[in-house]
């Protein structure tokens, strides 16, 4: 996914605003909550928070044409523009989606990659039973999810729609997750979409596709790198080069900090970016920071020796 835009979806109890701020933390991306924007927007108040106060103050839906033009001026922001962006609270409805599709179009930005956090109705009863208010009754509740599935089926289906899994023509990639899992789980899966393979040197999943690494392969160098980090930037395009010059002789290789924090302690990492290089399994040099692109050569070339 070159361009970082994001829409996370998911029913009440998963955490999805909680999951949104995570992953645009993680990859240092503005977080877009259309509920934040609303309430700000009615606290200043602007034009805009004043048509919807009163839609918001009945609990009713916001009129899909505001919600858009509200969207449109935080999306048209530098900082957003340039970074991408991680979405909650939006959209709501189909001609919500269309809108945000055909804006994208329009300014000449790839479609959103969609992401529904799916949990087991049981289970979210069980979650929202220990977080409602004192009023709310277990009738009630399920009242809630029912609306949200009948809220979310036709905005699955426009993403998603029958026989289309394979169709690269579709208005946008639908993710599904399992989200009856941990905070942590999920977050590092989430995180892990940011990491899709780019360039000559492939990525490690998790530490343990590292130990089955170490085991077989006699040379071995792992980029330790993170999607925030600015230095890690200016070397990944080193570590593809020097996949392309050596990749016949060795394995040359990223992993991410972010979802394999456990690796920095392991072996002793003071910084990011490290690249590590590991022979017959036994870590002999570490060079941390951007080098140039000679230097990791030339790492590499004594150990081939």
């Amino acid at each position: 996914m070159t361009v970082k835009q994001v829409v996370l979806l998911g029913p009440p109890g998963v955490g999805v605003k909680a999951q949104a701020s995570e992953l645009a933390r993680r990859w240092s991306v503005p977080h877009v909550s259309m509920g934040a924007l609303l309430r700000e927007a009615i606290a200043k108040p602007s034009d805009i928070g004043l048509e919807a106060r009163p839609y918001v103050e009945a609990r009713e839906l916001v009129p899909d044409a505001l919600v858009m033009k509200l969207l449109r001026r935080r999306l048209e922001q530098p900082d957003v523009m340039l970074n991408g962006w991680v979405l909650d609270g939006f959209p709501r409805t189909v001609a919500q989606a269309q809108a945000l599709d055909q804006w994208l179009a329009a300014v000449g930005l790839p479609a959103a990659t969609v992401v529904y956090l799916k949990v087991m109705s049981g289970l979210l009863l069980n979650r929202l039973w220990t977080e409602r208010e004192p009023d709310e009754t277990m009738p009630m509740l399920r009242r809630r999810l029912e609306r949200h599935e009948a809220e979310i089926a036709p905005l699955l289906e426009y993403y998603q729609p029958p026989g289309s899994e394979t169709d690269p023509d579709g208005p946008a990639q639908l993710k599904t997750l399992n989200g009856s899992r941990s905070f942590a789980e999920i977050a590092s899966e989430l995180a892990q979409m940011g990491s899709e393979e780019t360039g000559a040197a492939r990525t490690i999943r998790d530490e343990a596709e590292l130990d089955s690494l170490l085991a077989r392969e006699s040379l071995l160098v792992v980029d330790c790198m993170a999607s925030w980090c600015g230095s890690c930037k200016q070397v990944a395009p080193l570590i593809d080069r020097l996949a392309e010059a050596y990749g016949d002789r060795a394995s040359i290789m990223k992993i991410d900090f972010d979802t394999n924090r456990q690796i920095s302690k392991r072996f002793g990492l003071k910084g990011m970016p490290s690249v590590m290089f590991f022979k017959d399994g036994e870590l002999l040099e570490t060079l941390t920071g951007v080098k140039p692109y000679q230097t990791y050569s030339a790492a590499l070339t004594r150990f081939l020796n």
